[in-house]
């Protein structure tokens, strides 16, 4: 009888080790497939922290560009304004010469000549 009581002891002990194993091996294919899981939910989450950085990056860029002087008075070129002392030149097409030449009529001067362009030019400066 003892001889029998061994063997189911050995048995039982085997199946009870078995059990054990097997539960284990489910607990670590478990924690893998989690872990695998959340290192995908780390590395999508990283990518999109290097987005937002990068939109970041380019919204210093432009707030500072737009608190810059020169985008003032780009702005203010839009709206038609111009700085104290500068001086506005409109050039106008011929009414003569409708095509789409893209020639400018000189001025005329006070004897009703019209003048050349670079005459203009140097009148307006000098």
């Amino acid at each position: 009888m003892n001889q029998n009581f061994r063997t189911i002891a050995t048995f039982l002990f085997f199946i009870g080790g078995f059990a054990v194993i097997v539960v284990t091996l489910v607990l670590v294919v478990k924690e893998k497939k989690r872990s695998h899981v959340i290192q995908d939910e780390i590395y999508a989450l990283e990518q999109e922290k290097k987005q937002y950085e990068h939109e970041n990056v380019e919204l210093q860029d432009k707030i500072a560009y737009l608190q810059s002087e020169h985008s003032y008075e780009k702005e203010a070129k839009k709206l038609n304004y111009k700085k104290p002392g500068e001086h506005v030149v409109i050039v106008r097409r011929s009414r003569e010469n409708d095509d789409d030449s893209g020639q400018v009529m000189g001025a005329v001067s006070e004897e009703g000549k019209q003048k050349d362009h670079y005459h203009v030019w140097l009148s307006y400066f000098f």
